[in-house]
């Protein structure tokens, strides 16, 4: 078959560009989109990777361009084109080799006519190799590749002899100045199985590369590669959103105004006078507001304030930075939106914040009231999506948006271009898990030009030092702030050793007094059969096994109840810890970990003054420790053995007492960092711990999905796996669990009935 034209993607539609699916087009708009991303943050990259702009800047500016007018090249072969014009029907006979593998080999035979752009630094154009290679990663994908997929014929061949590649060649030739290709090219026939096939010799060019990796990393030059693959990624998603309207490099004028919106002088002072009322911030929040350290560190206690020190630490010395506030969860990312970013006499974002996390669109309309968006959006909108981070000022999202970075996730990739210009707020730090909080250290470590306020309640001795260590690494100090004395040690809580009738009676005496009580339990069936026993109480049950939709609802009414007079009784499980912004009269909880119940005594008098009553908590015994272990509860047995008996608890008390339980140091796994270490390799590592799980959707349910799929988050429902399910039919991927399997009450949630 003969290709006067190359494609790179189908069709567009809804007056985006056509040309742009050819292939030499498409190259020249990401050489254009990259050429825009560097004007506008180039220096702000190389800065952030504390790379010297002297001597890395011209290494990286030549590495990104022509990566971007080369790094599809590889499209130019039978399987992709077949793909793309529909003759291949890619579910029976997939690709053999990805574009991106095939464009490595494309650029060995170009190299003659190639390399000597790199002539002052020849290792560059291995580098280029590595960072074509790298610009579409993937989970559970190997990097290099060492097998085609089943069903995909014996051979592929690269189309190097027809016209469509020759006019690749003479567009690149444009872009980079280049004199006119030479090289005798055919088509050549790729084997992709056999004893000596393609992947073979990759293989066999991959300990050529490492070699030369072996030589760079450790070295400034590993983060050289790793910035330019982000920025390549990011060009590649950029250069394929294109107005029809607009021609020439002006179409991609939106990427200029998209970094250079940020926020300005006053806008973070605006927020925090919002939040401030009239009042005078805390010492505590002065210090934090005029620390000079580039990590700064804050430990202070539930409702001390720490949240309106962050934005008075980003008003004083970061006022024109884009700033992300980033959360552990998607319900905490969502709450501290809704505290400090939306307008709810609007219903509108301040300041054009925006909420990033998974179900953030969901969250806009059923939590903060925003109703769907329904106002007009420009194509070029649509298309991107996933790069809103480039044109959002301040971003409150799950720390998965910004620490995916450093493990290769395509969202932080994209992002990186915007996150090089900002400073991060790293909320409740404690509830990391080893992997993720591994991930922060290396962002910190890999970063140092960035600006970052680390906040939480407390923190095990183990991870605070190993925090200083990492710092250390790359020759900074960690600057620490504590929180206010005289509110942390004012006496809130007391402990009481109940039997059931006589906590049953002082959970009659708190409703007859109209008081709050907060019952947290360890896991979802503990927290149905408290609900079952004490349902006389009408309590309100939230956990994570609900559908989201009805999950929204419960928080949204648990929140509401705890807010207005009356009795309320809620019974939730982890859930609590974090995302409630409550202040009950009474807690009782499960055994946990130490950091868990500090967590959940936060959720008791919560607005303690001086001189005020404390209020009493409840520990229950609980015969199987899981989700955590039985070590963590001897632990925890001891701490609470230490606590005052008499004159009550304060929350300074908790810290203190803690760290001497705490006094035994652990270390961190050791955790492989993706993205700055990676080189020849780009492989995506799980950011967080897996944790057994799937989220299905019940057949019960499937009426309920409109055709275009948007109501399906709606409907999920996280539930423990079971031995059925990965032979369960799938819509979208997602597990249906079958008519009879799933007890489902959207007040009580799920359950397996089977």
């Amino acid at each position: 078959m003969k290709y006067s034209r190359l494609l790179a993607k189908t069709s567009p539609t809804n007056g985006f560009n056509t040309d742009s699916i050819y292939l030499d087009v498409h190259l020249q708009d990401v050489y254009i989109a990259a050429k825009k991303i560097l004007s506008a943050t180039g220096c702000s990259q190389l800065n952030a990777a504390g790379l010297s702009l002297e001597e890395y800047y011209s290494r990286f500016e030549k590495i990104v361009l022509v990566s971007a007018a080369i790094h599809d090249i590889g499209k130019a072969n039978s399987h992709f084109q077949e793909m793309i014009n529909g003759s291949r029907n890619i579910k029976v006979h997939p690709q053999g080799i990805r574009h991106e593998w095939v464009s490595v080999y494309i650029l060995q035979i170009l190299e003659s006519w190639l390399s000597p752009l790199f002539a002052s630094n020849p290792e560059d154009y291995q580098i280029l190799k590595w960072v074509v290679a790298g610009h579409h990663p993937k989970f559970n994908h190997p990097s290099p590749p060492d097998h085609a997929p089943d069903g995909a014929g014996t051979e592929q061949v690269v189309l190097l002899a027809q016209d469509g590649f020759r006019r690749c060649l003479d567009q690149v030739k444009l872009l980079l100045d280049l004199e006119i290709c030479s090289i005798n090219l055919k088509d050549t026939a790729l084997s992709i199985i056999g004893e000596s096939n393609f992947f073979t010799d990759l293989h066999l060019c991959f300990q050529d590369w490492r070699r030369t990796w072996n030589a760079i990393k450790g070295t400034p030059v590993a983060k050289l590669i790793a910035i330019a693959k982000a920025t390549l990624i990011a060009a590649d998603v950029a250069g394929s959103a294109i107005p029809v309207a607009i021609e020439g490099e002006d179409r991609f004028s939106w990427i200029s105004d998209a970094f250079n919106d940020r926020p300005k002088p006053g806008d973070f002072d605006e927020l925090v006078k919002i939040k401030l009322g009239g009042k005078t911030p805390r010492d505590f929040q002065n210090q934090v507001a005029y620390s000079r350290s580039r990590v700064t560190f804050v430990t202070a206690g539930c409702g001390s304030g720490k949240t309106l020190s962050a934005y008075l630490w980003a008003a004083k010395n970061y006022p024109e930075k884009r700033l992300y506030f980033c959360y552990p969860t998607t319900g905490t990312a969502t709450e501290g939106f809704r505290d400090y970013l939306f307008d709810e006499a609007e219903s509108i974002p301040r300041l054009g914040a925006d909420l990033f996390h998974g179900r953030s669109a969901i969250d806009f309309e059923l939590i903060l009231n925003a109703g769907p968006d329904n106002s007009p959006v420009s194509e070029i909108d649509l298309r991107l999506n996933a790069l809103k981070a480039w044109k959002t000022p301040i971003v409150s999202c799950t720390v998965d948006t910004v620490l995916g970075l450093v493990q290769n996730s395509r969202k932080g990739l994209y992002s990186w271009p915007a996150l090089s210009q900002s400073a991060f707020v790293f909320d409740e730090i404690h509830s990391f898990d080893d992997r993720l909080f591994g991930a922060l250290l290396l962002f910190i470590k890999a970063l140092p030009g960035l600006p970052i306020l680390l906040m939480t309640a407390s923190l095990p001795d183990f991870k605070l030092r190993a925090l200083k260590e990492a710092l250390e690494e790359v020759g900074e100090s960690l600057e620490m702030v504590s929180g206010p004395v005289d509110i942390e040690k004012i006496p809130r809580y007391h402990r009481l050793n109940l039997g059931d009738s006589d906590r049953t009676e002082l959970l009659n005496k708190v409703k007859k007094s109209e008081g709050k009580i907060l019952w947290v339990t360890n896991t979802v069936k503990r927290a149905i059969e408290v609900e079952r026993q004490h349902k006389h109480f009408a309590p309100i049950v939230y956990h994570s096994r609900f559908k989201y939709e009805d999950r929204v609802s419960r928080h949204s009414q648990l929140i509401e109840k705890f807010k207005t007079p009356g009795f309320a009784f809620a019974i939730c499980t982890q859930v609590a810890e974090m995302s409630l912004d409550i202040s009950a009269d009474l807690l009782v909880s499960d055994m946990a970990p130490i950091p868990a119940l500090i967590q959940r005594l936060g959720r008791l008098n919560r607005k303690a003054v001086k001189g005020c009553a404390t209020k009493p908590f409840i520990v229950n015994e609980v015969e199987q420790p899981l989700p955590y272990t039985s070590s963590e509860f001897d632990s925890s047995k001891k701490w609470l053995a230490l606590l005052p008996q008499t004159g009550g608890i304060s929350q300074k008390d908790l810290i203190d007492f803690w760290k001497v339980e705490t006094s035994v140091e652990g270390d961190l796994p050791f955790l492989k960092g993706a993205w700055v270490n990676g080189g020849p390799s780009t492989d995506v590592f799980e950011l967080r711990e897996s944790s057994p799980g799937v989220t299905v959707l019940m057949e019960e349910d499937l009426s309920l999905i409109d055709a275009k799929l948007k109501s399906v988050d709606k409907l999920l429902i996280p539930m423990p796996p079971n031995k059925e399910w990965p032979a369960w039919k799938r819509k979208k991927g997602i597990p249906i669990a079958p008519k009879g399997n799933i007890s489902y009450d959207s007040f009580r949630g799920a359950e397996w009935v089977k």
